[in-house]
């Protein structure tokens, strides 16, 4: 049996998307590499002993560098992750993550912004020439200097070069200009949709993690069940559209699956519901989330806290996890405005046909809307610490009440969309 035969039998079960193909099939022509494809090139001059032979040759395919040319040449490492979307570069000095169709590179906690975006050529990736001197000395620790003209590359001497990254507190207020579509060929770019066709409700917690407990020992986690699954019911019936939850009973179900399962399933809306809770039994009402680096004020950072911890996205570790998952999630920034739009309409529905103290629409870093490649919002349907609060949200008439509040704000969007108020992906 041959290796190739035994890793593809050695793949979990899944349905694949053209991203994951694409990228399998750039990993394995690294592995396994072939006769380059007719294009120009870029010598490397000086390498002095990073590479083989007196100097390399980095295939060109139009404006752009095949990515597979540039690891060959300078024995790097490559990975990518199981849904096929990021792309790891490994090298004697450091390290760098790209992402497909996204012009950011991650290093050690910070980004940059090349010129295009990394994109798919049959089995090839393609890398604007400005990776090289932005990514590549972080690879290899030397300075990168490229003459167009000459066609050359002239490499540094060892620790000459650096990863010259930008710390991303801001990056969402300041990196609007990062819209995947707009730097996509046309060919390749989505087209809009005229309604929604699938949208994913994520009922928080489940499992092991109870979520908030109330004074009569409600829990969170059987409370957004439920109402998840009364929302799902009214979408499909009502709607007639394809609904999918996260979860459909009680188990747990962790940051990564929850965001597959919207990605893989094309979702064009993700609903994470939850309870809040509070110190003062006296707080009440409803508020909506939608996703941003920083938070809003004192109490959506509190909240994120809570739930990025259920999620484990805790400590040190955790706020590495975090960052790298908001970096990760800058090539959908195109995503924020709609997601706005969508929290707004949650929090008007919840006050006009729920009845209760409207505490407004916020944003804060919640893990479980980065990575979601479509409009996300978490909407917090009520205190469960509040005594009055729990009883009603105990009562079935009660719950059924806030799924038609949800519903109605879902159809309300839906409505936008189909009129060509909201910009759609």
């Amino acid at each position: 049996m041959s290796t190739i035969t035994r890793y593809r039998r050695s793949l979990p079960t899944r349905e694949w998307t053209t991203s994951s193909v694409l990228v399998l099939a750039f990993f394995l022509s690294v592995a396994f590499p072939t006769a380059p494809i007719k294009a120009d090139s870029l010598s490397v001059i000086q390498s002095r002993g990073m590479i083989n032979s007196p100097f390399a040759v980095l295939t060109r395919a139009g404006n752009s560098l095949e990515l597979g040319s540039i690891a060959s040449a300078f024995s790097l490492k490559t990975s990518m992750d199981f849904l096929g979307e990021r792309l790891d570069l490994v090298g004697e000095k450091g390290s760098v993550r790209l992402m497909l169709d996204s012009p950011l590179v991650l290093s050690k906690g910070a980004y940059e912004v090349l010129s295009t975006p990394m994109r798919a050529s049959g089995s090839n990736m393609l890398v604007p020439t400005d990776f090289l001197t932005k990514a590549l000395p972080a690879l290899l620790g030397r300075s990168v200097t490229v003459d167009e003209k000459g066609n050359t590359v002239l490499l540094g001497e060892e620790g000459t070069g650096a990863f010259d990254g930008v710390d991303p507190k801001g990056l969402v207020r300041l990196a609007a200009f990062i819209d995947r579509d707009k730097l996509l060929p046309p060919e390749k770019r989505k087209p809009v949709p005229r309604g929604l066709k699938v949208v994913v409700i994520d009922p928080g917690h489940g499992g092991r993690d109870k979520g908030a407990m109330g004074g009569t020992g409600t829990q969170e986690k059987d409370l957004v069940l439920s109402i998840s699954q009364k929302l799902r019911t009214m979408l499909e019936e009502d709607l007639g559209v394809k609904v999918v939850l996260t979860r459909t009973a009680d188990y747990f179900v962790g940051l990564k699956e929850r965001t597959a399962i919207s990605n893989n399933n094309r979702a064009d809306l993700f609903l994470s519901i939850h309870a809040n809770a509070a110190y003062r039994r006296s707080v009440r009402g409803y508020e909506t989330y939608y996703l941003s680096f920083s938070a809003s004020d004192l109490e959506a950072s509190q909240v994120a806290l809570l739930e990025n911890r259920a999620l484990g996205v805790e400590g040190k570790e955790g706020e590495e996890a975090l960052l790298e998952a908001i970096l990760w999630d800058m090539a959908q920034l195109e995503y924020i405005n709609q997601s706005g739009e969508l929290a707004a309409r949650v929090q008007r529905s919840m006050v006009k046909y729920a009845g209760g103290r409207d505490r407004g629409v916020r944003q804060a870093p919640l893990a479980v809307l980065m990575g979601a490649r479509m409009p996300a919002t978490l909407v917090e349907v009520g205190f469960i610490t509040n005594p009055e609060q729990e009883i009603k949200l105990n009562r079935e008439t009660y719950q059924t009440r806030l799924a038609r509040s949800l519903f109605e704000a879902v159809s309300d969007y839906n409505r936008s969309l189909m009129r060509g108020e909201l910009r759609g992906q």
